[in-house]
């Protein structure tokens, strides 16, 4: 069995985590009206986008938190199913110890690019503006042909504005 305790700020939980009294290790930790969940322990941990004043943890792989967390799967499992019932975001690297009980909505996940990702994909823009320009020299502007290479290339050059705003690195 395991608690789930609720609070009106993220640093009256995180004080309740360090005190003796009624929260414990591993308790869970709910601040609806900051959209935290965490997990209680000496320096309590937050396993959703919202940190408050619990711990927030960068991106890692599962096997790193594990080994840097003193909370098991389990726990971490339950602190990820107490933040989807509330509907609140999951940090990314906690996403993977969703319990099978609930199934992520579309809004729940959130596809990350790597900044590899990024360069790979804005050199393939390039690459194919760089074609459809080549061609457009060669046809009518006029004609339905001309009209699609000028929309594909606005396309795509709107695409490679969009993805050239300063990618930050998620390695």
């Amino acid at each position: 069995m395991y608690r789930v305790h609720h609070f009106a700020s993220s640093l009256e939980a995180y004080e309740a985590s360090l005190e003796e009294g009624p929260v414990r290790e591993s308790d869970l930790l709910v601040i609806a009206s900051e959209g935290v969940v965490g997990i209680a322990s000496t320096d309590p941990i937050a396993i959703t986008t919202a940190s408050g004043a619990l711990k927030a943890f960068p991106p890692m792989s599962r096997a790193m938190l594990l080994a840097e967390l003193v909370h098991d799967a389990t726990v971490i499992g339950r602190a990820v199913d107490e933040a989807l019932r509330h509907r609140l975001p999951v940090a990314d690297q906690f996403l993977g110890f969703a319990g099978p009980s609930h199934l992520l909505r579309s809004s729940e996940v959130r596809r990350t690019l790597t900044h590899s990702d990024i360069m790979v994909t804005t050199d393939a823009l390039d690459r194919r503006i760089a074609g459809l320009r080549d061609r457009a020299v060669t046809v009518d502007p006029e004609t339905s042909e001309g009209l699609f290479l000028r929309l594909a290339l606005g396309q795509l050059a709107g695409a490679r504005d969009r993805l050239g705003i300063d990618p930050t690195p998620t390695r």
